[in-house]
């Protein structure tokens, strides 16, 4: 069976999708499965998005359903399994995923971008605030991990929470350095110092 629509990029789609390739599931499975494995740190389990996503790829013929299930007294639970071409494209959409670097357009780019607009002790006082939290996320993160290999836990079941760690344990000391080039005076300008920059920049442009 051939898929009719494009697949729908999504974290969640990835995930469902994966599991699917493990075995058959109904999206309450699913969903459990994922927060057992601790998915639920890098991908975001929000109401009803399970569904709509199964809907979705459903729809796509990337996955299919099955005959309902049904534990005890509990009601009946469609049970979905991925197709064959749902299985090529996850396939190669990870691949891609695993291979190319992609630009996520992270929203702490996008505030550093316009940074300049903030006084120089507000920015400090809110990039410290930030070290804070990242610090306490990390310790945080770092004991679920410990807690999950401790339950028995495969470690390869739980690299996307290491990757996670490592790039706020990055982040972190990059903000630290920020700080103190700010702190030290070796970065920051005045406002007078930023307007003639601009303008200056943009007239450079323009002659070329």
């Amino acid at each position: 069976m051939k898929s009719n629509r494009e697949l729908p990029r999504t974290p969640l789609a990835l995930a469902v999708m994966n599991l699917l390739m493990e075995r058959p599931m109904h999206p309450y499975e699913m969903k459990s499965t994922m927060k057992e494995r601790g998915h639920d740190r890098v991908i975001r389990l929000k109401g009803g998005s399970i569904y709509d996503t199964v809907e979705r790829l459903e729809e796509g013929r990337f996955i299919t359903a099955q005959a309902p299930s049904r534990e005890g007294r509990r009601p009946e639970r469609t049970v979905y399994a991925i197709t064959e071409a749902g299985r090529e494209e996850i396939m190669g959409w990870l691949a891609e995923l695993l291979s190319q670097p992609l630009n996520e357009y992270p929203q702490f780019g996008g505030a550093l971008a316009f940074v300049a607009a903030l006084d120089k002790e507000e920015v400090t006082r809110l990039l410290k605030m930030r070290i804070a939290l990242l610090h306490s996320q990390i310790v945080g993160e770092e004991t679920q991990l410990k807690n999950f290999l401790e339950m028995g836990l495969p470690a390869l079941f739980l690299v996307e929470g290491e990757y996670a760690v490592a790039m706020k344990r990055a982040e972190l000391e990059w903000v630290r350095r920020l700080v103190d080039e700010i702190q030290g005076g070796k970065l920051w300008i005045a406002k007078e110092q930023m307007k003639a920059s601009g303008g200056g920049f943009r007239e450079r442009k323009r002659r070329r």
